[in-house]
């Protein structure tokens, strides 16, 4: 038997596109080869790649509602076409970028077959859109046009020299044509907790001119596109991916 879908209780194994249809009858997209320095060329996803981690129901019900939204802003941002995004457009982005996060998150490679998002999350989104505590979410836009995804985890450590690990971290960064965003979501492990709000925050650098912070905080409205990352460098899609490595504490934590 399949395993259940992420966001119900039906079974998954419906071949769904990972981009959805969309997005590629508004651009031909081709995968995307980055190197960073004389480190391994890192290859992106293949733009026709499938997944089977939903089911058929959730992925032409809610989700698909959540796409056909979203994608009113989304399309001229994909091309790169000035537009001026509300708060209303920066709520349907971040549900989108969320969503996405979450179906990547499903498809990651993992240790023990282990998932960063728990159900409970994940039935909430599905269920009322709502999004986990302590996410964040940035835009930003790209000088070229590109798709692909990269996720990673981080450990959060109690202090600076009490490496016991209290919580885990997890980025989310998405590029799609001259769209890029990034999300990311802390989970504090019991028996420990911290106030609300960030527990970590990104390394200072180019990225804090480029990106906009859509969630929790929101600017009144963005006016797209905004100074666009680069394909390599110091303000390449490698080092936004990146800016979390060795991010700074900024909440304290006690035991519970």
């Amino acid at each position: 038997m399949p395993p259940p879908c992420i966001f119900c209780d039906h079974d998954s194994g419906s071949p769904e596109h990972l981009w959805p249809d969309w997005m590629h009858n508004t651009v031909k997209f081709a995968p995307i080869n980055m190197q960073e320095a004389d480190g391994p060329i890192i290859t992106g996803q293949d733009p026709e790649q499938t997944i089977t981690t939903v089911c058929h129901d959730c992925n032409t019900g809610w989700m698909c509602l959540i796409e056909n939204k979203a994608s009113t802003r989304l399309k001229p941002m994909l091309l790169n076409q000035p537009i001026e995004i509300d708060r209303g457009g920066m709520k349907l982005l971040t549900q989108w970028t969320v969503l996405r996060a979450m179906v990547f998150e499903s498809i990651k490679p993992k240790s023990g077959n282990e998932q960063f998002f728990t159900r409970e999350e994940r039935i909430a989104f599905k269920t009322n859109q709502t999004i986990p505590e302590r996410t964040r979410v940035w835009v930003g836009a790209l000088e070229n046009s590109h798709i692909g995804y990269h996720g990673t985890d981080y450990a959060i450590w109690k202090s600076a020299t009490d490496h016991t690990r209290i919580g885990t971290g997890s980025v989310g960064t998405i590029y799609a044509g001259h769209i890029i965003m990034q999300t990311v979501t802390e989970h504090i492990h019991p028996p420990y907790m911290a106030q609300p709000g960030p527990i970590i925050a990104p390394l200072p650098g180019p990225a804090d001119e480029r990106f906009v912070a859509i969630y929790p905080s929101q600017p009144k409205r963005v006016n797209w596109p905004t100074k666009p990352f680069t394909d390599d460098g110091p303000t390449g899609i490698l080092a936004v991916r990146d800016r979390w490595h060795q991010g700074e504490k900024v909440s304290q934590i006690k035991n519970a």
